[in-house]
C-alpha cells in the first residue's frame, strides 16, 4: 500500500486545494484511482473536514468516489513549511483510496501512529523516505 515512489518530501507550500489536487493526482499516476476521484476528494473536504491533528490532513474520497478506486494505498505528501488547512496547519497530506471497507482498517493503522505527536513532528521534518515508509507500515505482530 505504500512504496517509496507514494512519497514525496519537501514540497513548497500551496492551498488546501491544491494539496487536495495533488495528492489525488498523485493516486491517478500509481494507478491507485481514476481521475474522477479527485474531485470527490475534494466534495468530501468540503462536507467534513479530513484534519487530523498533529500537522496532519488524510484527504480522500466520498461514497460516491469508490468507482474510481482501482486499488487500496496511500500517498504521503510532506510540506515542512506547512500549508494552510481552515484554520489549522498542516505538515503532511496523506491521500487515501481503498476498495470496499478497506479504508476503516487502513484509518484506523494510520490514526494509532498518527495519534502520537513526536512521530508526526517527525514525519513533518524528515529527509528519508525510508524513514516515512518505517513509520507507516504496519508491521506483522
Amino acid at each position: 500500500m505504500l512504496a517509496a515512489d507514494h512519497v514525496s518530501l519537501g514540497l513548497e507550500s500551496v492551498s488546501q486545494a491544491q494539496a487536495i489536487t495533488d495528492a489525488g493526482n498523485h493516486m491517478v499516476s500509481l494507478g491507485l484511482v481514476n481521475p474522477a476521484y479527485v474531485d470527490t476528494m475534494h466534495k468530501r473536504e468540503s462536507s467534513i473536514g479530513t484534519f487530523m491533528g498533529n500537522g496532519v490532513a488524510m484527504p480522500h474520497g466520498t461514497l460516491e468516489g469508490k468507482d474510481s478506486v482501482l486499488r487500496t494505498g496511500i500517498v504521503v505528501r510532506q510540506y515542512p513549511d506547512g500549508t494552510p488547512w481552515g484554520d489549522d496547519t498542516v505538515y503532511v497530506v496523506i491521500g487515501l483510496a481503498a476498495n470496499s471497507d478497506d479504508h476503516v482498517a487502513l484509518l484506523s493503522q494510520l490514526a494509532e501512529v498518527l495519534m502520537d505527536e513526536e512521530i508526526c513532528e517527525q514525519l513533518w521534518k524528515t529527509t528519508s523516505v525510508d524513514e516515512v515508509l518505517t513509520t507507516l507500515t504496519p508491521t506483522d505482530e
